[in-house]
């Protein structure tokens, strides 16, 4: 296609033109850009905007020797960049593009920041071409630093990352800050929690044990209190088991682990039991079942049974007999949990059934009812 008349449109996005001359956009004809150039450079020689506003100038006069009819103009948008800006320049296009019919458009910008605001001027004119002036000794530079950018805004703008990348740091940070050099013992364990949330796909059960102790915190439930307790007996309990090994006598890490659980698994269990016993009051107070919690406590014993047995004999603490019967019952038991668990399932969902089929007969004996109706 042959473009006889060409609109060369400079952007400023952030309006540097406005705020540092007082110029508002659009501002039209090449003396008129000229003249902003030349009084923008006397003000801020460091401002990009005046090589952007120079290359305009030139392609609307390579544009005319060609014997082309070319327009020249500067849009300016605002220092609130974002969406305040972006209507600004839509604006101003609308103005531009109403007083001049134009074939096609070429776009000058001073660099990427610029060019968000493409997509929006291409529904609006044909854009056959974009020239991105940079300062040759910063092409890299700026390059880099858009990148940078970008990358920031991504961080801030997306929660997932904005707590991998920001919130982990800080909470090292501030470790560090209250525990000094021992806080390193604490802040990779932190982290290895992390890792092991993240590694397991985990992530479901944290929010979901987050959200419901929040939700315990606003109406006011004892199931709060009792998290909070367990968390606190929780936390001794590895502190306890931490003390043993710093006590005990142990050849190779293999063998602490079992002088660890040995320490700290009573005081854990413990807590697991707390927690349970809050939410199972919470049930009976609201009128709900508390089966489910009746279950898992069967399979927490039956894993405390497990885990201590396994500890003791591996230390020395227990005969062959007697940590075969532990193992025995703490299996038993786990079965027990796992089958009640699926029957409390079953019948949930064949409640739910119930429902949804007493709620579509419901449904179609009323349409049924507002059909005979219609006829008489």
């Amino acid at each position: 296609m042959d473009y006889k008349k060409i609109l060369v449109l400079c952007i400023d996005r952030d309006a540097d033109i406005e705020r540092k001359i007082g110029e508002k956009g659009p501002i039209y004809g090449i003396d008129n850009l000229l003249d902003v150039a030349t009084r923008l450079g006397l003000e801020d020689p460091t401002e990009s905007d005046t090589n952007a506003l120079f290359e305009t100038v030139r392609l609307g006069k390579k544009f005319e020797k060609e014997g082309r009819l070319a327009m020249v103009a500067v849009l300016t948008g605002s220092e609130y960049l974002g969406v305040e800006s972006d209507l600004e320049l839509s604006r101003q296009l609308e103005e531009v593009l109403s007083k001049h019919k134009v074939d096609g458009t070429v776009i000058v910008t001073d660099g990427a920041e610029d060019e968000y605001i493409l997509p929006v001027i291409e529904s609006k004119t044909n854009v056959i071409a974009l020239k991105r002036v940079v300062v040759k000794q910063a092409a890299r530079l700026e390059s880099t630093y858009y990148i940078l950018l970008d990358f920031l805004k991504d961080i801030a703008n997306d929660p997932k990352l904005s707590r991998l990348l920001l919130g982990m740091p800080g909470i090292a940070f501030v470790l560090y800050m209250l525990l000094g050099q021992h806080g390193w013992r604490l802040i990779v364990g932190v982290m290895g929690v992390f890792l092991l949330i993240k590694g397991f796909g985990l992530e479901g059960q944290v929010e979901k044990l987050y959200d419901d102790l929040k939700s315990s915190f606003i109406t006011g439930k004892i199931s709060f209190y009792t998290y909070v307790v367990a968390v606190l007996i929780g936390v001794v309990g590895i502190i306890s088991g931490y003390d043993k090994l710093r006590t005990g006598a142990y050849a190779t890490t293999l063998s602490a682990v079992p002088l660890f659980i040995s320490g700290s698994i009573n005081l854990l269990m413990f807590a697991a039991f707390v927690a349970l016993i809050g939410k199972s009051i919470d049930a009976l107070m609201e009128g709900r079942k508390v089966g489910k919690y009746m279950v898992t406590g069967v399979f927490v014993g039956a894993f405390y049974l497990i885990t201590d047995a396994i500890s003791r004999f591996i230390l020395g603490f227990m005969d062959l007999a007697t940590f075969a019967i532990w193992i025995i019952v703490g299996l038993i038991l786990s079965l027990f949990a796992i089958l009640a668990r699926r029957s409390v399932k079953k019948r949930s969902k064949a409640r739910a059934s119930k429902a949804r089929a007493s709620k579509a007969r419901a449904t179609k004996a009323k349409a049924t009812k507002a059909s005979s109706k219609t006829k008489k």
